[in-house]
């Protein structure tokens, strides 16, 4: 008898067991991304369901109360089962039903019977060998994950040459312009109209690539610094020269780059009039910060090779505003031209398109257009800056070998202020321009996936300028010299203001 009941306590063991095997939480051994929502599908008494026309055993079935997002996080939903069906067959992930279309980042709601497209596709097998997969008939089709972010974009290889991908069997997709593989979690397919506007074909809609916000933390904090560095060239007499106004107008247009930039960065203008604004106005600040440090050069080489010959004018800092200002006009306004005659889409196979506002509300600097529009004026403004700096260099050298040991009180003390200027100039020099030359060596590195820890340690030299200028132009001997005299200067002043009121009032009573 008792071992009748063993038997019969064995025997309902084992039916439990059977049946809870398919309400197991987590399938083991099986991605999120891999498995199907079961819960419309036909369920079986061993606990197997039949999911379109595969049957997927108990073991492979598990009962899950989240979803994972986009970013990796849980999400709380209903409990629900799910069935590790890539396991048993290819599987392919649509962003929406198949029978939808999507408008931006969104599913429509109605699906659309009518829509036909071809569902063929090549399939990279494990092998290496590429076959043609019908991917309805052929293939597990998952259209109901969630998406696989807030802001992504599509691969057009119609329109653009550089979008080419590759889809495998086990569900990875290889993007070819950067050899970025993307599992499932990262991109999702979906029928799109294609380029003559009245048939339908798969393409893939994957994230777009955010910029890191700590180079943009870093912008802001140089941003502070920079305007400090301003208010002390314009609150010093000792910087109310011309060599002065020209530094600062450099950091103001440095410091309205940044500024652009990072608003840009953090998105704040996403489409738009104003995102094309936000491109074109930092495109402008940009040439003119270089402009302005190729003036300072020309003005430091004039003040020291030129000014035995020809006295400076008094309207030159005028002609210097006119020059940098018309220049960087005309620079962005051919970008701008060039924007609006050539269409970005008809000119990718060139990639001579600036593209502002195509994929970000700034000149595409991501591709080959952008060493043409941006990094080519940079290299010539830098090397008239290299010529100016080696003119300069000589010259001191060459009037220090045969400048006489006795001078005027005046002249030594011109020729000091000269070179101390030439000193600061030096300095902006070798960091500004070497940031610069470091950000074109890391574009190419770039755009041919190259020396990647070399890019990663350029974005952050290059965001830290405006602590840089700040640490070279202010934290010197000179300038904190300059700020205690006129602090000093002015209780001076207000004290002898105040003792004559109080005279005054003396004589008054």
């Amino acid at each position: 008898m008792e071992l009748f009941k063993m038997n019969r306590n064995a025997y309902w063991c084992c039916v439990w067991s059977l049946l809870l095997i398919g309400i197991a939480a987590d399938i083991p051994n099986c991605d999120y991304f891999d498995t199907v929502d079961l819960t419309h599908s036909l369920r079986f008494q061993n606990g197997s369901y039949k999911h379109e026309d595969l049957i997927i055993p108990a073991s492979l079935t598990g009962e899950y109360d989240y979803k994972i997002l986009y970013n990796g996080d849980k999400e709380e939903v209903p409990n629900h089962v799910r069935g590790c069906a890539c396991k048993l067959k290819p599987c392919i992930r649509f962003c929406c039903h198949h029978k939808k279309l999507m408008k931006r980042t969104t599913c429509l709601k109605d699906i659309n019977k009518n829509l036909t497209y071809n569902y063929d596709l090549n399939i990279t097998l494990s092998n290496g060998t590429v076959t043609k997969k019908h991917v309805i008939k052929e293939m597990i089709v998952q259209q109901e994950l969630p998406m696989p972010c807030n802001k992504h974009y599509h691969l057009d290889v119609e329109r653009y040459k550089d979008d080419l991908w590759t889809l495998f069997e086990n569900g990875t997709l290889l993007r070819h312009y950067d050899n970025a593989f993307l599992s499932k979690q990262d991109y999702c397919l979906q029928p799109r109209k294609t380029k003559n506007g009245k048939s339908y074909s798969i393409v893939p809609y994957n994230c777009i690539i955010e910029p890191s916000l700590t180079t943009a933390y870093i912008k802001i904090a140089s941003i502070v610094f920079m305007a400090l560095t301003i208010a002390l060239y314009l609150w010093l007499p000792m910087f109310h020269t011309i060599h002065g106004m020209c530094c600062n107008l450099y950091f103001v247009c440095l410091m309205v780059t940044f500024m652009l930039n990072v608003t840009s960065m953090f998105g704040v203008f996403n489409a738009g009039l104003m995102c094309l604004i936000n491109g074109y106005l930092g495109y402008y600040a940009v040439m003119a910060t270089f402009l302005w440090l190729s003036v300072v050069s020309f003005n430091i080489w004039r003040r020291f090779g030129l000014y035995r010959i020809l006295e400076f004018q008094k309207n030159s800092f005028l002609y210097y505003n006119l020059i940098v200002w018309s220049n960087a006009g005309i620079l962005t306004l051919g970008v701008l031209l060039v924007d609006l005659l050539v269409p970005f889409a008809s000119a990718s196979g060139l990639n001579f398109v600036p593209g502002v506002g195509v994929t970000s509300c700034w000149i595409m600097t991501d591709r080959w257009s952008g060493m043409f529009y941006f990094y080519f004026p940079i290299c010539i403004l830098i090397l008239f800056n290299i010529s100016m700096f080696v003119l300069t260099t000589r010259h001191i050298y060459a009037e220090n070998k045969l400048r006489p040991k006795v001078l005027t009180h005046y002249k030594e003390k011109v020729n000091s202020k000269d070179e101390a200027n030439f000193g600061l100039y030096l300095y902006l020099f070798i960091i500004m321009g070497g940031c610069w030359i470091m950000e074109i060596l890391s574009f190419i590195c770039e755009v041919e996936n190259l020396l990647k820890p070399l890019i990663k340690v350029n974005d952050i030299i290059n965001c830290s300028q405006g602590i840089i200028i700040f640490l070279i132009t202010v934290c010197n001997r000179a300038v904190l010299k300059g700020i205690r005299n006129r602090i000093f200067s002015k209780r001076s002043n207000d004290t002898c203001t105040a003792t004559q009121d109080g005279h005054l009032m003396q004589q008054v009573k």
